[in-house]
C-alpha cells in the first residue's frame, strides 16, 4: 500500500530441447519434498508400512493390491482433504524427459493438421503411433538414451525388435 509493486516472478519457461544438467541442489531439494511428504503419509495411516499391511492383508493378488492402494485408495484420500497432494512426484530428470517428450509430441501435431481428434480411423491410429515415436525420440536426442528411460513409451529395442502385430482379440464383457 506505500506505493511499491511488489511482483511475483514468474519462472523462466525451460527450453525442453536445452541440454539437462540436473544439479545437486535440485535434486536435494527434490528429495527434501519427497521426504516431507512421506512423512506426511506415515502420519496420516498412508505411509510404506501401511501400504505393505494393506498388500499383505488385502487377499488380493500383490500387483493388484498395489495398484489400489497407488490408485484409489491415496487419490481418495487426497481428494477428502485428509492428504495433501505430491508436491513434487517427478525429480528433475524425470520432469526434463516429459517436458522434452511433450514438446516434440506437440511440434509433430503442429506439422499434422489433419488429425481429426474425433476419429478412431486407421490413419490416424497411425498418426498418433508416429507422434509418440516422435516424442520418445526426440527426448531420446535431447536427454539421451538412459535419463529417464522407464518414461518413454517404448525402448529403442522394443521399437526396432516389434515384429508381431496385435490381432482382433475377442473379449466377453
Amino acid at each position: 500500500m506505500n506505493g511499491d509493486k511488489t511482483e511475483q516472478q514468474q519462472p523462466e519457461p525451460t527450453d525442453p530441447w536445452a541440454p539437462v544438467t540436473v544439479s545437486a541442489d535440485a535434486v536435494a531439494e527434490h528429495q527434501q519434498l519427497q521426504d516431507a511428504y512421506e512423512q506426511t503419509l506415515t502420519a496420516a495411516g498412508y505411509g510404506a508400512d501401511q501400504r505393505e499391511r494393506y498388500i499383505a492383508e488385502s487377499g488380493e493378488d500383490p500387483e493388484y493390491a498395489a495398484c489400489v492402494w497407488d490408485e484409489e485408495i491415496v487419490p481418495a484420500a487426497q481428494a477428502a482433504g485428509v492428504l495433501p497432494e505430491n508436491p513434487a512426484p517427478f525429480g528433475p530428470a524425470e520432469r526434463a524427459t516429459l517436458d522434452a517428450r511433450d514438446a516434440a509430441i506437440s511440434q509433430f501435431w503442429e506439422a499434422h493438421s489433419e488429425y481429426d481428434v474425433f476419429s478412431n480411423s486407421a490413419e490416424n491410429q497411425e498418426l498418433f503411433r508416429q507422434a509418440m515415436a516422435h516424442g520418445d525420440e526426440k527426448a531420446r536426442e535431447a536427454l539421451g538414451d538412459q535419463v529417464a528411460e522407464h518414461l518413454l513409451s517404448s525402448t529403442p529395442a522394443a521399437v526396432e525388435g516389434a515384429e508381431h502385430e496385435v490381432g482382433d482379440i475377442d473379449i466377453d464383457i
